[in-house]
């Protein structure tokens, strides 16, 4: 199925819901991968910016959408040059919380995200596009106003660069990652988040966030 697709089909199962709670985010995240290429692994360093709303179903469960920039760096090697690229993405995500108590709950996160952008240059600018499916588990516990999630992950990358000597299709070397979330509470309703994680995709997101 297309990217605008899904888009389209999950946003329109969401104007349809019963919501009674909303949310926004506002995210930056500094994260490195390894993207496997016919000729080889190559390293991605990516830096983002993004900014998330959601709304939550008369059953729990939490619909969301996003939007974001980010810059890239492909690292080269002895046959293919370091590539720089500036991209737009949207993301689309569901959430559950299942409660286990007072102060402690399992959390489950699917997310589609779809990547298009270009090379960072004047001229003959090469592009780059590619998909994300990502499933998070995560459990959480709350202490005062902390909250700490170990969480563990899997993404599917599909992509291609085109129009430069390193094009080709590439997706992920390890699609498994891990890592934990420190949310700190500052009202009852919003607070700022810290995740660390290793894996697929390691580095870290910080996140202002309200839901209501």
């Amino acid at each position: 199925m297309k990217p605008g697709a899904v888009i389209f089909l999950i946003f329109a199962w969401h104007g349809s819901a019963s919501a009674d709670m909303t949310g926004v985010a506002f995210e930056i995240s500094d994260m490195d991968s390894d993207w496997k290429f016919a000729d080889g692994t190559r390293a991605a360093k990516t830096n983002s910016l993004s900014l998330q709303i959601e709304e939550s179903t008369a059953s729990g469960l939490t619909v969301g959408g996003g939007i974001g920039y980010l810059t890239m760096r492909v690292g080269g090697d002895s046959t293919t040059p370091s590539t720089k690229f500036e991209a737009e993405y949207l993301q689309v995500y569901l959430r559950q919380d299942f409660r286990l108590g007072e102060s402690t709950a399992i959390e489950g996160l699917l997310s589609y995200g779809y990547h298009t952008g270009r090379e960072n240059t004047e001229t003959d600018r090469a592009e780059i596009e590619w998909s994300q499916v990502a499933l998070e588990i995560g459990l959480s516990f709350q202490v005062n106003n902390l909250r700490i999630t170990p969480f563990v992950g899997y993404a599917n990358v599909d992509g291609d660069i085109s129009g430069t000597e390193g094009s080709g299709a590439f997706e992920l070397e390890d699609p498994f990652n891990q890592g934990v979330r420190f949310d700190v509470f500052v009202e009852t309703t919003a607070f700022i988040r810290i995740q660390l994680q290793t894996g697929s995709q390691s580095g870290g997101y910080l996140s202002f966030v309200r839901r209501y």
